[in-house]
């Protein structure tokens, strides 16, 4: 049995600014049933990737697409060479500590995976293309790889040319992110650097100073993230007892999730510190590269 799975939500909703009716444009399908090429049109040479027979989970909302993956290091390498090889001029590939684990949309199963591929189109991508923060978005398909368990960091091989990234590359980004002027940034910055890392004390703080934000919107993700960090955000505990008083009952709601969530989280020292392990050699691995 695996001692530590980083469990991510089913899906971060891209279009954050949109109402609830927005999940009516979510699908989601699980095993490694051979996709429709039709619907990959606009990344050339994707599909070999796309339906790699590791696949296990995939979702949809709005053009914001993942596909994730199991298996071991020689099942990536291959994937990773069929990523290569598409046309796109820029092959972005993150090095993560893993394995990891995602909820489906209605948190009725989860499913642990070892690779994914994020791929934006459709409304998600026009989004995108409106962004006001220069380096968030990746125009291009981005294939993340989770280190541990069966994919080991000695037995990886990279495709020459690919552009690597590590949790440090992410984290700036996202701290960055808090601070945006374009609201879709600052409201995925939350979620996106709680679930990175939430063994992060500074991360945690980043968002908590968050929590009065005027933007409603703004203060309800900043409650939800808070619960990410467990056990790291009692300190915060006295601030969301007082934010209690707020007159807004949906967010009055999330926070008392929140509180219950941090007051009866586990430990996870151990975990943190497998964290950390393994976020160091992935970096020591960067820097080997030339990074």
């Amino acid at each position: 049995m695996r001692s530590w799975v980083l469990r991510l939500s089913g899906c971060l909703l891209l279009l954050v600014s949109l109402s609830a009716p927005v999940w009516a444009l979510g699908e989601e399908d699980f095993g490694n049933k051979p996709l429709n090429a039709a619907n990959f049109k606009d990344w050339p040479g994707i599909l070999p990737v796309v339906n790699d027979t590791h696949r296990v989970y995939h979702t949809w909302v709005n053009g914001n697409e993942h596909c994730y993956y199991r298996g071991d290091t020689t099942a990536l390498n291959a994937a990773l060479k069929h990523f290569a090889d598409t046309p796109e001029k820029v092959h972005e590939v993150i090095l993560l500590p893993g394995p990891v684990e995602v909820n489906s949309f209605q948190k009725s199963k989860s499913v642990t995976y070892n690779w994914s591929l994020h791929l934006v189109g459709g409304i998600a991508k026009a989004v995108a293309e409106k962004s006001q923060e220069d380096g968030f978005w990746s125009k291009y398909p981005v294939l993340t790889v989770y280190v541990g368990e069966t994919i080991q960091l000695d037995q990886l091989k990279l495709p020459q040319g690919v552009k690597v990234l590590e949790l440090s590359d992410l984290e700036a980004r996202y701290l960055k992110g808090l601070s945006s002027a374009d609201p879709t940034v600052r409201g995925l910055s939350m979620g996106s650097l709680a679930v990175l890392n939430p063994f992060s004390k500074r991360n945690m703080k980043a968002i908590a100073a968050l929590m009065n934000d005027p933007n409603l919107w703004f203060r309800l993700n900043t409650v939800s993230a808070l619960a990410e960090f467990g056990r790291l955000a009692q300190g915060e505990l006295p601030a969301l007892r007082e934010a209690l008083k707020t007159e807004d009952g949906h967010l009055r709601t999330q926070i008392e999730k929140t509180i219950e969530t941090i007051e009866t989280a586990p430990d996870r020292t151990l975990d943190a510190k497998r964290h950390r392990e393994l976020q160091l050699k992935i970096h020591q691995y960067c820097e080997g590269l030339g990074k």
